[in-house]
C-alpha cells in the first residue's frame, strides 16, 4: 500500500496512508473516532443550550412587543373620540407591532440571522447606521445601569435618614468635640 509520508523538520505529524498521523519519530497517533464523537456531543450540548436560551429571550421580546401592541391598540381607541386620523395611525402601528411579534415567535434562531444577513447584504449603509444606533443604546444602557449601582452604592450624597421618621429623642454625639475647660 503507497504511503504519503513527508518528513517534517520540526518533528510535527505527517499522514500516512491509512488516515493516521505520524511524527518524524515514527510514533502514530491516533485520532479515534470516540475523541471526535466526544468533542461533537459537547459542542452540541452546548450549541442546545445556547438555542434554547435564545429562543426564551426570542419569546420573552415577542411577549414585549405584544404588549407594546396592546398599548398601541388602547391608546389608539381613546383617541379614537378625539382625532380618528391619529388614531388609525396608532392603530396601524399597533398592528405592524403585533405582526411583527408573531413573525418573531414563528421564525427559528437560523432564520432570523439568514433575514439579517440578507438585509446586510441588500442595505448595508442601513445595517451599519443600525448597528451604531444600537451599540450607542447598549452604551448608554450600560452606562446609565453603571450610575445606578454607584448611586447605590455611594448614595446620592442625603442623609438616608428621613427627618419626619426619625426619633426625637435627645440627640447622641459620637466622637471628640472639644473640652469645655481647655481654653
Amino acid at each position: 500500500m503507497p504511503t504519503n509520508r513527508e518528513n517534517k523538520p520540526n518533528g510535527s505529524a505527517a499522514k500516512t496512508g491509512n488516515g493516521s498521523n505520524q511524527s518524524a519519530t515514527g510514533e502514530t497517533a491516533n485520532s479515534g473516532a470516540n475523541g471526535t464523537t466526544t468533542a461533537n456531543g459537547v459542542l452540541g450540548g452546548i450549541q442546545q443550550r445556547v438555542t434554547s436560551r435564545v429562543d426564551e429571550q426570542k419569546n420573552r421580546a415577542a411577549d414585549g412587543l405584544g404588549g407594546i401592541a396592546d398599548v398601541f391598540r388602547n391608546a389608539s381607541n381613546e383617541l379614537r373620540n378625539e382625532n380618528e386620523t391619529i388614531a388609525s395611525y396608532v392603530d396601524a402601528a399597533g398592528d405592524q407591532m403585533r405582526r411583527f411579534a408573531d413573525q418573531i415567535r414563528q421564525k427559528g434562531v437560523a432564520d432570523m440571522l439568514d433575514d439579517v444577513h440578507a438585509f446586510a447584504r441588500r442595505r448595508p449603509a442601513l445595517f451599519i447606521g443600525g448597528a451604531f444606533l444600537v451599540g450607542l443604546g447598549i452604551a448608554r444602557f450600560l452606562k446609565a445601569s453603571a450610575d445606578r449601582n454607584a448611586m447605590r452604592e455611594y448614595g446620592d450624597g442625603f442623609s438616608s435618614v428621613d427627618p419626619m421618621t426619625a426619633s426625637t429623642g435627645s440627640p447622641s454625639y459620637s466622637g471628640d468635640l472639644g473640652e469645655a475647660g481647655g481654653y
